[in-house]
Parts: structure tokens; C-alpha cells; sequence
């Protein structure tokens, strides 16, 4: 999201009032709190994120994407565990600690989707100067 969020070149205020705009809710202060911190942001704030960020056509994969690393984080380190928070104690049946996991499975993800997101874009915007219609 910070990336998005730095490609988009939009201020936290500028992003509030596009927000704003689409019937959502997204304060500046909430906005500098979740690109700070590195917790999973609720569904609905990454909705009315990327809808003004990076537009309605990429609002599903990232969904997408927060769901699966949502999914990670609630996952047994130990398939015959009982079902649950895998973020407990930070530490599975098999001593791996299921934290680490889950954040790298949630860098790793963001990374991914970052870079999708990035080419496809880039190269929209290379057709764009191809066709001689240039960027705004």
C-alpha cells in the first residue's frame, strides 16, 4: 500500500477528500496510521484505498491478495492442529515461529502484487506514448 500510495503521488489529504468522493471514509490520521504500522488493514479500508490509489479495476486483486495473507496468518503451523489464531504465542507445535511466517508470506505477497500491479500500469502507460496520447 505504500508503494501504491507513492506511485499515486497523492497527499493523505488528497486522498481523504477522492475517498470522500466515492461515499467512503478514509481520515488522513487513519491513513498515516495504517501506512505505518506493519498489522493486516481491515478489507474495507484497502477497498477505499486502492479505489482512489490505483482505480477500480485493481480493488479485486488486492482484496484478493489481503484475504490470502489474512488466510496465512490464521493457519495451524501444525496441519493436524486444532483450527484458530496461528499468532498465539508466536510459536507452533513444531517450534517454527508462525509470526515470522505470516509476515513473510505477507511481504512476500505484497511484493508480488506490488510488481504485477506496477508492470501493468507502466506498460499501459508505455502503450499510451506509443499511440501518441502521451500521460496526465
Amino acid at each position: 500500500m505504500r508503494a501504491l500510495k507513492a506511485w499515486s503521488g497523492l497527499t493523505y489529504r488528497e486522498i481523504a477528500a477522492r475517498a470522500h468522493q466515492n461515499g467512503d471514509t478514509l481520515p488522513p490520521s487513519t491513513l498515516a496510521t495504517v501506512l505505518g504500522r506493519a498489522t493486516l488493514p481491515r478489507e474495507g479500508v484497502v477497498r477505499a484505498f486502492v479505489r482512489v490509489c490505483g482505480g477500480q479495476d485493481e480493488t479485486d486483486a488486492w482484496l484478493r491478495a489481503r484475504s490470502g495473507i489474512a488466510r496465512a496468518a490464521w493457519t495451524p503451523a501444525d496441519p493436524g492442529g486444532a483450527p484458530g489464531p496461528a499468532l498465539n504465542d508466536g510459536e507452533g507445535a513444531d517450534g517454527r515461529h508462525q509470526m515470522a511466517d505470516a509476515a513473510v508470506a505477507a511481504v512476500f505477497a505484497a511484493g508480488c502484487l506490488t510488481s504485477w500491479w506496477c508492470g501493468k500500469r507502466l506498460g499501459s502507460r508505455a502503450a499510451r506514448r506509443r499511440h501518441g496520447q502521451g500521460t496526465h
